[in-house]
């Protein structure tokens, strides 16, 4: 009897792995040799990637194609491209037509352009930083191709500049749209406003008009709305509202002193800083509170003195609660003048410019912005090293040694020097 020979199952082969349509997409099929019928399909689709089910985990090789599809995406890609010049010239015509309207804008309307321009600005100097920083890497990432390829970068190089250079002419141009906007007699400058304009020209480094907005900004007409024709009232230069914000006025200042132009940085602290709208703007903000303390400082320390004395009985109620009173409001007063004292005389913050013998400490504390703003100025117009402060020359360092000295300040006190103490 023949035996029956029993075949056993085969062991299943431990799969690659890699998931089915990564094999497809490395089968090779040579020209000329049928397609097989389970590639059919996929060959169909061209270079389009074959869909696969959510709860299917990714392969390795999947993994990498869609990571790098993500990073590889450009803003072009997004539909985030804009040309420059288009938007510039659309911000020219919406100017001018708010400035050719016959009646008042609104400050809505007035705010929201500015704030355009403020975010067209924006773009213009990150696509200007972007611009520089792909040229550096490509300077550096040169040095070693620069034998392969010098004609191409220099193509390219050729390209970024040309388009660089565009920049500086749109960034002239919204500064202009904005001054003109600013500068018509029917559009009032709000404070919002007048914060867009400031943030507008730090972004393109452009302090040429701060002076004159400052000034328009306390001295403007300010024109009544809904009226035909239109009317103007008188405004008050010397109000809290018409002072210029001292983070507005530091930015210009900055600006300004990047551009190393002295007579537009005195400008901008004369306009600013030394005007009597600021003032009293720093009373009303800094001094309200503590002048309203001492003001019901008397009838607080008052009847703090009429309940301690109930808690006594060797001496008459009356004589007791005047005793008190007038503890209390010598500790009240005599600690106030001492704290007051501090705060006018701190000169710890001071550098090079310092107050003049005899100036009042009243002065003093109004004036300690302008103060600060002219030892920014002699700061950033001498010498760096601090043993070379002193020996500065020249005609503007002159100019600005007569100018501090002129507003009751000392530029470099010989007895506050580095050894000279």
């Amino acid at each position: 009897m023949k035996g029956i020979s029993i075949r056993g199952h085969r062991r299943p082969q431990p799969s690659n792995l890699v998931c089915q349509f990564c094999q497809y997409s490395t089968y090779s099929v040579r020209r000329g040799s049928p397609v097989p019928t389970s590639l059919q399909r996929n060959v169909s689709l061209g270079p389009q990637r074959p869909k696969r089910p959510i709860s299917a985990p990714l392969s390795r090789k999947d993994y990498f194609y869609y990571s790098s599809r993500l990073f590889a995406t450009k803003p072009s890609d997004t539909g985030l491209s804009w040309d420059p010049e288009t938007v510039v010239q659309e911000i020219t015509q919406e100017a001018a037509a708010i400035q050719s309207a016959d009646s008042v804008p609104s400050d809505e309307s007035v705010v929201q352009f500015l704030q355009k321009c403020q975010r067209v600005a924006e773009a213009l100097v990150t696509r200007d930083h972007d611009q520089s920083a792909q040229a550096s890497a490509r300077n550096e990432s040169g040095a070693i191709s620069s034998l392969l390829d010098l004609e191409e970068k220099g193509n390219k190089r050729v390209r970024s500049k040309s388009a660089m250079s565009t920049n500086p002419q749109l960034g002239r141009s919204i500064s202009q749209v904005v001054n003109g906007l600013l500068q018509d007699k029917k559009i009032f400058i709000s404070p919002e406003a007048l914060a867009c304009y400031t943030e507008i020209h730090v972004l393109l480094k452009r302090a040429e008009h701060f002076p004159k907005i400052f000034h328009l900004y306390a001295h403007k007409p300010v024109p009544e709305e809904n009226s035909s024709p239109i009317k103007y009232h008188e405004p008050n230069s010397k109000s809290v509202k018409s002072a210029i914000p001292t983070e507005l006025a530091n930015k210009a200042l900055d600006v300004a002193i990047a551009q190393k132009n002295l007579s537009l940085v005195l400008a901008i602290i004369d306009n600013s800083f030394c005007a009597p709208a600021f003032y009293r703007a720093k009373v009303f903000k800094k001094a309200a509170v503590p002048l309203g303390g001492l003001a019901a400082a008397p009838a607080a320390c008052y009847a703090l003195a009429s309940w301690a004395s109930t808690f006594q009985s060797s001496m008459d109620p009356s004589t007791a609660t005047g005793i008190a009173f007038a503890a209390i409001l010598a500790y009240v007063g005599s600690t106030s003048s001492v704290g007051m004292l501090a705060i006018t005389t701190s000169n710890d913050q001071m550098e090079r410019v310092v107050w003049l013998p005899g100036v009042p400490l009243r002065h003093r504390w109004l004036r300690e912005e302008e103060r600060a703003a002219l030892d920014k100025v002699a700061v950033a117009w001498g010498f760096k090293d601090v043993s070379m402060r002193g020996e500065e020359e020249g005609e503007e360092w002159d100019n600005l040694r007569e100018f501090i000295g002129m507003r009751g300040m000392i530029l470099d006190k010989t007895d506050l020097m580095e050894g000279m103490q």
